[in-house]
């Protein structure tokens, strides 16, 4: 039940809780490794060209290998983190020190490695002298180009802070004087870098009257907000006394695919944290977090899209077949929309070729389908048993609706024996805390098909839950093998 009408709400000067859509906006872990990959084009780049204007080398065979290493090396002194130094380049026009804090990280390989070369005696007078002004060369153009790209980056990210694209959507729970500190702290230090989304709570009582405009609902409308828009955080701001309410409210949280801290009690807000600048200096104890980090998901998106495209490059003759013989067996479209539960519980629209009558359509899958099953057409259910009607999935995943692998989507009115999912197994929606796959751990383990019982339905959940929480790029490829191996042999379905 909401407290307070979002129509009532009176919004605090600093930060700023939007009426309307929200804004797009850039990760800045995105821009630290586009920016690391960036170096690494650079190093390189720079490493070569230098070589080649130094003919003296040419017959030196490790010399391109140095250039690989020592780029190797200068990436391997990892960068601040993200977060604080973006918003310190927009709040106080730092382009200066990003350049000289790069600048350091990069240059210093090649600090040792001429200390290296001028102390080391060379029996060639002319290669020595060669290898060090290729050296110098090469750190040159290297601090050429890491000032020209860090100026540049400075201006983006000065024009994405003005644009408020640089913003963390947070999530205040609680609405004691606990939450009213934190919100102080917030507005006070980094109102420019954070964008409220409500403040929200389970109790009627408002325990502190100031928060009282600010309040948005409960814990069951925060999860729905979260279906509709982007949060980056929730922050609990509960007495940690409190434990039994806080071990409630953050099983009630956890189906979110969000950061999840606990602010510091009373006694914390008196404590910097370095760790924690992009927060107001907040000692912030995190309790959930999202299953893949941005660099997982990003090698995670990149195989997925890599290996679609080529799939369907493959797949396209079969396809096409496919869409002639559904054409000619029954009228309607040659592909399927239906409704089905994506990442963080979004519904997302799920492309299949068409395997039932028109008129049979089921766009939210209130009903499974069952053998022999009257609304599947002739060719319909060879698609099904072969499952080539899934094929247009891949243009899901391009979309980055879907991956190759992952949870199966289910459809959004999915029953098992007249219940719900989540009434079934209270853990459900964790499922949906990374994105649908055409193919999972639970298929290629033998669950194929619709869900009979609740006990199916238990084991596709445990399947699933033990791939999210142990995913890596060769389980992907493994369950790809495994998905060829079960299609092509003898399937059992569970």
């Amino acid at each position: 039940m909401t407290l307070v009408a979002a129509d009532t709400a009176v919004v605090q000067p600093g930060l700023d809780i939007p009426p309307g859509p929200e804004t797009r906006r850039i990760n800045p872990r995105g821009v630290a490794w586009a920016l690391r990959v960036g170096d690494a084009v650079l190093l390189m780049a720079a490493g070569l060209l230098a070589y080649w204007l130094q003919p003296a080398l040419h017959g030196l065979p490790d010399a391109p290998a140095a250039v690989i290493a020592l780029a190797i090396g200068a990436l391997a002194l990892r960068p601040p983190k993200a977060e604080p130094q973006l918003a310190a380049v927009a709040a106080r026009g730092g382009a200066t020190r990003l350049a000289s804090e790069a600048l350091m990280r990069m240059l210093l390989p090649f600090a040792l490695c001429f200390t290296i070369l001028v102390l080391l005696p060379f029996a060639e007078p002319a290669r020595h002298a060669a290898l060090l002004r290729w050296l110098i060369q090469w750190a040159a153009g290297t601090g050429c180009g890491v000032l020209l790209t860090r100026l540049v980056v400075a201006g983006l990210v000065a024009r994405w802070h003005r644009g408020g694209r640089l913003k963390q959507a947070v999530a205040i729970f609680g609405t004691g004087d606990l939450a009213a500190r934190l919100l102080e702290r917030l507005q006070a230090t980094c109102a420019d870098s954070i964008e409220l989304v409500g403040v929200f709570d389970d109790r009627r009582r408002i325990g502190n009257r100031s928060l009282l405009p600010l309040v948005r609902g409960t814990a069951r409308d925060l999860v729905e907000l979260s279906r509709q828009r982007m949060i980056d955080r929730v922050i609990v701001a509960l007495p940690h006394s409190a434990e039994q309410r806080l071990l409630e409210v953050l099983r009630k949280l956890h189906q979110m695919p969000v950061e999840i801290s606990l602010a510091p009690d009373m006694v914390g807000f008196s404590v910097a944290s370095h760790d924690s600048a992009d927060f107001a200096g907040l000692p912030l104890i995190d309790v959930y977090g999202r299953p893949l980090s941005f660099g997982q998901n990003l090698v995670k998106s990149t195989f997925d899209k890599v290996v679609a495209v080529l799939a369907l490059i493959v797949a396209s003759p079969a396809m096409l077949a496919c869409a002639i013989a559904i054409k000619l067996d029954s009228r309607g479209p040659v592909l399927f929309c239906q409704n089905r539960l994506g990442f963080g519980d979004r519904i997302i629209r799920v492309y299949k070729f068409r395997s039932m009558y028109h008129e049979a359509a089921d766009l939210n899958g209130e009903r499974q389908a069952t053998h022999n099953d009257p609304r599947i057409t002739r060719v319909g259910r060879f698609l099904r048993k072969s499952s080539l009607d899934e094929l247009p999935q891949l243009f899901n995943v391009l979309r980055g609706e879907m991956s190759l692998v992952g949870p199966r989507p289910h459809a959004v009115a999915m029953q098992v024996a007249d219940r719900r999912n989540e009434d079934i197994v209270p853990d459900y929606a964790l499922r949906h805390h990374v994105k649908p796959g055409i193919t999972g751990w639970a298929q290629v383990n033998g669950y194929i098909g619709p869900v009979a019982t609740e006990e199916a339905l238990r084991a596709r959940v445990a399947h699933d839950l033990d791939y999210i929480n142990n995913w890596s790029l060769w389980l992907d490829i493994r369950s790809l093998i495994m998905t060829i191996k079960v299609f092509i042999g003898n399937r059992h379905v569970r």
